[in-house]
C-alpha cells in the first residue's frame, strides 16, 4: 500500500537531497557512486582446435604435417603423420590466425600470419618472424625456382616477395587500387598471378619490373567474394572463385585466354598436383575427388568421396594398412582430423590426430535465458555458456556468430560468413543450434534485436556491395520472415530499439568488403513495425560533433530516452520529437570508431549506464552525465547479478560491482519518488545513510558502520506496506555489498 502522493513525494526528495548536501558538500567528480572491484578472470571459455591450411615434408627421413592451430596466439605445430605425435609446438605471437601454409624444395616451411611471414627450418627446428610489408593478413604463399617465396595480402591487395638467401622482404605495393584481397598466388615463368577480391579478377605482376595487369575472370561466372585459389598447373594457372558458383577456371598462359572448360561447387583452397611424371591435377566438386588430365582438361570422378573442404594435401605412404597401398593423398580437416584418400581402392579413412587447441578470443557476447552468458568465438567451430550462479561452463557447436539476442526462453544466433539465423532451446537436454533462415545476399548480422515476439535483424551487405538489410522474422514461422533491403540508401543498420511500435535505427556507411561508401554520414531512422515501412530517416545534429561515419548501440534507457554512441561521444534522443536532448563527448579525441561492430549500452538496476564507447568500458550517469572509465573491452554485458562481464581476447572477464552508501541513498531517493518506499520509512534509512557519509568523511569509521547497521535495522523492521516486495530485495542487496573503509 502506497499511502503518500507524488506532489508529497517530490519535496520530500528535494529535502532529502538538501539533507544529503548538508553533511555532504564534497564537489561533484567525474566519478560514479559505486565501488567497482579488481577484475577476475574466469577463464578461456571457448577452446577449440580452427585450422585453416596444412603443408607437408620431410624432416629427419620421416614425413611430417605442419600445420597452425588458430588462437591467441596461433601455435604453429609440427606432426609427425606415422606415429601420429605432435613432435614440437610454437606459438605464433602478434598472430591468431594463419591461412597458407608452405614448403619450399630445400625443406624450410613458410608461414602466412597476421601481417607476418614466418619461416620454420627442419634443420634448426626453429622458427622465425621475418616481419611483413605493412599489412594486416598474409596470405596465399607460393614460390619460385630460386626459392623466393611470394604472398598477397589484406587490406591493401598488395603483392610481397621474401628472398631467403638476402632476407630482403619486397613490397610491390597494391596490384588492385580500391580492392582488399590478395588472397591467393601463383608464380609461373617469371610472373606472379594473384587472386583478387572482391572484384574477382586475376592479376599478372611482373617479378623483376612490377608491373602488373589485370585479367577480368570470364563473364558466365557467377561472382564470389574473391578469386581465393590459384595454383601452377603446366601452363595453366587453374583459378578458384570463392563463393558465387565456385568456378573452377583454367587460364592458359601461353594464348593469355580463359579455357572454355570450367568446373563449378569447387570445394579446396589448393589444387591436387599428380604424383610426379603424371599430367593430372585433383580438385573436390561437392564431395567428389575429380582427376583432371591437363592435355584435355576433361574431368572424371576417381570415385573417392570426401566431404568437406581440401586444405591442402600431399602424396604419402600409409604403412601397415592393406586398404591404402602405394601412395594415399593427405589432409587436414578445420578441427584438426587427418584424412587419408587412396585413389586406387577408393577407401578413405579420418584420424583424429592430438593437434594442440588454443583458447579462441571471443567474438560474442551476450546474457540470454536465466541470466546465462552466451559466447562465441573467432573463427567458428564453437559456443559457449556461462552460468554466473555456478561458475561453470558448456560449450556447444556453433559458427562465427556475430550478433545475438534472446527471445522468450530461447536464444538466437546471427552467422557469418553470410546471414544465416540460427535457434536455440537452452532447457533442451543436449545444447544444439538449429538454422531456422538465410537471409539473402547479406553477411554479418550484427544487430539483432527482440520485439512484439519477432527478430528485427540488422546486416551488413555482402562483399563488394553497399546497403544493409533490415529481416524481420518470426520464429514461429521462419519461412515468413521479410527481408527490406537497403532500408537507408547504401547504409548498412548498426543499431535497432523499438518504442511504442516503431523501430528505430541507426547506421553505419559501409558495406562490404571490398567496396568504399558513398554516403557522407551515417542516419537515424524511423520504422513502422506494423505497417513495414519507413517512416523518415536524418543525419542527427549531436553538439560539437561533425556527421559521423557511424551510430551505433541505440538503446532505450530508463528516462524514455533513446541512447546512442559515435566516435567517442553519448547521446540521448527523443523518440517524440526526435530532437538530440542530451550528449556527452566523453572522449573527445575520438571522432570515428569502428566500422560495423556496434557499440554496447547495458543498464544497471538503479539506472547507471554501462557502456563499451569507443573500446572502452565507461560507466555513466545519465542524470549528471559524469563518467567514469574502467577499463577497456570490445564486448560487454551486465549481469543478473548486477556485475559486470566483458571479453579480454581469449578470456571472459568480470568485475563486481558494489554499492557505496552515495548509491544507497540514491536508491531510496529513486524508490521513494516512484512511491516504492513511504516517505516515513525514507526518512529513517536517509537520515541514517547521511549520518554514515558524514561520519566516513570525518575519519570516523567505526561511527559510519554503526550508522550504516542502523538502516538496516530500520529496514528489518519495516513493515510489508512500507516498501515493495520488488524494492525490499533491490534493498537488501545494496546494503549488504556495502563496504565501508
Amino acid at each position: 500500500m502506497r499511502v503518500f502522493a507524488k506532489p508529497f513525494s517530490i519535496l520530500f526528495v528535494g529535502f532529502l537531497l538538501i539533507l544529503s548536501s548538508f553533511f555532504h558538500s564534497s564537489p561533484a567528480s567525474a566519478k560514479v557512486d559505486k565501488r567497482y572491484k579488481d577484475p577476475v578472470n574466469l577463464g578461456s571459455p571457448i577452446q577449440s582446435v580452427a585450422v585453416y591450411d596444412s603443408a607437408y615434408g620431410t624432416e629427419d627421413g620421416r614425413e611430417m604435417m605442419y600445420t597452425t592451430a588458430s588462437g591467441s596466439p596461433a601455435i604453429f605445430q609440427v606432426v609427425d603423420l606415422k606415429s601420429q605425435e605432435v613432435l614440437r609446438t610454437y606459438p605464433l605471437e602478434g598472430t591468431g590466425a594463419v591461412w597458407t601454409h608452405l614448403t619450399v624444395p630445400n625443406g624450410n616451411v613458410y608461414i602466412g600470419g597476421n601481417g607476418y611471414l614466418y619461416e620454420y627450418s627442419p634443420v634448426t627446428k626453429e622458427v622465425k618472424n621475418l616481419g611483413g610489408i605493412g599489412e594486416s593478413v598474409v596470405y596465399g604463399l607460393s614460390h619460385d625456382e630460386q626459392g623466393r617465396v611470394y604472398f598477397g595480402s589484406f587490406p591493401n591487395a598488395k603483392a610481397g616477395r621474401y628472398d631467403p638467401k638476402t632476407g630482403e622482404m619486397k613490397d610491390y605495393g597494391s596490384v588492385a587500387p580500391g580492392q582488399s584481397y590478395t588472397r591467393s598466388t601463383a608464380y609461373h615463368n617469371g610472373y606472379l598471378y594473384l587472386g583478387v577480391g572482391v572484384d574477382n579478377r586475376i592479376v599478372k605482376l611482373n617479378i623483376e619490373t612490377g608491373e602488373y595487369e589485370s585479367i577480368k575472370v570470364p563473364d558466365h561466372v557467377v561472382p564470389g567474394s574473391s578469386v581465393w585459389q590459384l595454383d601452377a598447373a603446366g601452363k595453366y594457372i587453374i583459378a578458384g572463385v570463392g563463393g558465387g558458383s565456385n568456378t573452377l577456371l583454367f587460364y592458359d598462359t601461353e594464348t593469355g585466354q580463359w579455357s572454355d572448360k570450367h568446373y563449378t561447387n569447387n570445394k579446396g583452397l589448393r589444387i591436387i598436383h599428380g604424383q610426379p611424371g603424371s599430367n593430372l591435377v585433383y580438385f573436390l566438386q561437392g564431395a567428389r575427388l575429380m582427376e583432371v588430365n591437363l592435355d584435355t582438361l576433361n574431368a572424371v570422378d576417381t570415385g573417392v568421396a570426401f566431404g568437406t573442404f581440401l586444405r591442402n594435401t600431399a602424396w604419402v605412404e600409409v604403412e601397415n594398412d592393406k586398404d591404402f597401398p602405394g601412395k594415399s593423398l593427405v589432409t587436414v580437416q578445420f578441427a584438426g582430423q587427418v584424412t587419408y584418400m587412396n585413389l586406387q581402392t577408393k577407401k578413405v579413412k579420418t584420424i583424429q590426430y592430438p593437434i594442440v587447441g588454443n583458447p579462441i578470443p571471443l567474438q560474442t557476447l551476450e546474457k540470454g535465458p536465466e541470466g546465462n552468458l552466451y559466447l562465441s568465438g573467432y573463427p567458428g567451430g564453437k559456443g559457449a555458456v556461462y552460468n554466473p550462479d555456478t561458475n561453470e561452463y558448456q560449450n556447444f557447436t556453433l559458427g562465427q556468430a556475430e550478433g545475438m539476442v534472446s527471445l522468450g526462453d530461447k536464444m538466437y544466433f546471427g552467422i557469418y560468413p553470410g546471414a544465416t539465423i540460427f535457434e536455440m532451446d537452452p532447457a533442451a537436454p543436449a545444447l544444439t543450434a538449429r538454422q531456422i533462415y538465410d537471409i539473402p545476399n547479406q553477411d554479418r548480422p550484427f544487430i539483432m534485436t527482440a520485439a512484439s515476439n519477432k527478430l528485427y535483424i540488422g546486416t551488413i551487405p555482402d562483399y563488394g556491395h553497399l546497403g544493409g538489410s533490415l529481416t524481420v522474422l518470426d520464429p514461429a514461422s521462419p519461412k515468413d520472415a521479410k527481408v527490406y533491403d537497403n532500408v537507408v540508401h547504401n547504409q548498412a543498420i548498426a543499431g535497432l530499439a523499438a518504442v511504442d511500435g516503431k523501430l528505430y535505427g541507426s547506421t553505419t556507411v559501409a558495406g562490404g568488403l571490398g567496396i568504399d561508401p558513398t554516403e557522407p554520414a551515417a542516419k537515424i531512422f524511423v520504422w513502422d513495425m506494423e505497417k513495414g515501412e519507413k517512416i523518415t530517416e536524418f543525419v542527427p545534429d549531436i553538439p560539437g560533433l561533425t556527421p559521423p561515419k557511424k551510430i551505433s548501440g541505440m538503446s532505450l534507457g530508463p528516462d524514455g530516452l533513446l541512447w546512442s554512441g559515435a566516435g567517442g561521444t553519448i547521446f540521448a534522443m527523443d523518440p517524440e520529437t526526435l530532437e538530440i536532448v542530451k550528449s556527452k563527448a566523453v572522449y573527445p579525441e575520438v571522432k570515428d570508431y569502428g566500422r560495423w561492430r556496434p557499440i554496447h549500452i547495458r543498464w544497471s538496476e538503479d539506472g547507471l549506464m554501462y557502456t563499451n564507447l569507443a573500446g572502452k568500458l565507461t560507466v555513466i550517469d545519465t542524470d549528471s552525465m559524469e563518467f567514469e572509465t574502467l577499463g577497456e573491452a570490445e564486448l560487454m554485458t551486465i549481469g543478473d547479478d548486477g556485475n559486470i562481464y566483458y571479453a579480454d581476447k581469449a578470456n571472459l572477464m568480470k568485475m563486481e560491482v558494489s554499492d557505496t552508501l552515495e548509491s544507497a541513498l540514491r536508491f531510496i531517493q529513486q524508490h521513494t519518488e516512484k512511491r516504492d518506499i513511504t516517505n516515513s520509512l525514507s526518512k529513517q534509512l536517509s537520515n541514517s545513510i547521511t549520518s554514515a557519509i558524514h561520519h566516513r568523511d570525518k575519519g570516523r569509521m567505526e561511527e559510519a558502520r554503526k550508522h550504516l547497521q542502523d538502516a538496516l535495522k530500520h529496514f528489518e523492521n519495516a513493515k510489508e506496506t512500507d516498501i515493495t516486495v520488488d524494492s525490499s530485495i533491490k534493498l537488501k542487496k545494496v546494503l549488504d555489498s556495502i563496504e565501508i573503509d
